[in-house]
């Protein structure tokens, strides 16, 4: 079984974190987190509070045992009932994974017809593409646009911002994305896409 500063550790490893921008966002200092991570320093409650906080996680999350094993099934009836109020107007992101996922999360995709009313903006980290219904455009910075339609797959790596769009004026795309943890997904603002869990 792992120990806490192992656990730690891989934490920040899925998140594509270093020391000094842990420190700074969780407020303590690089020395004290190399230390808690290689288990030569106990942690109190607070701090593992201000670590789960930066990462984004529960506190629970950090004590299960990453050995345990688990699954996660979202039946094809739910994710062909899969609908949000946004829908019309923004893309739309359903979950596929369990939320608690510490390496990656995956998606089912809506995105709306209308290149110039919806993209999605992919920024520090990996993202794979399944085109499941639809026309696809993506633009890697300082490159020509790539075009996917169904059936097509990309492995998208990216940190100063890959832009994805619906290629079609009349027609939604349709896809499944699987994303690193590190994986930013924003709209035109900059502005974080909220994502819909498909619960039975």
């Amino acid at each position: 079984m792992s120990t806490l500063g192992q656990k730690l550790r891989e934490l920040r490893h899925h998140k594509g974190y270093k020391l000094n921008e842990v420190a700074e966002g969780a407020d303590l200092s690089i020395s004290f987190i190399s230390l808690i991570e290689r288990d030569k320093a106990s942690i109190s409650v607070e701090n593992l509070h201000k670590l789960a906080n930066f990462y984004n996680v529960r506190l629970y999350q950090i004590f299960q045992d990453i050995e345990e094993e688990d699954a996660h099934i979202v039946p094809e009836a739910q994710q062909n009932s899969a609908y949000a109020p946004s829908m019309g107007s923004k893309p739309a992101f359903f979950l596929l994974s369990s939320d608690d996922n510490l390496s990656f999360k995956s998606f089912l995709t809506h995105m709306p017809p209308g290149a110039q009313l919806s993209e999605i903006k992919l920024q520090k980290g990996e993202t794979f593409i399944y085109i499941k219904e639809g026309d696809l455009e993506i633009h890697l910075p300082n490159k020509k646009p790539l075009h996917l339609k169904q059936g097509d797959t990309a492995h998208l790596t990216s940190y100063k911002g890959t832009i994805l769009k619906n290629a079609s004026d009349d027609t939604p795309v349709k896809m499944l994305m699987v994303a690193s943890a590190t994986t930013q997904m924003v709209d035109r603002l900059g502005d974080h896409f909220h994502f819909y869990e498909l619960a039975e």
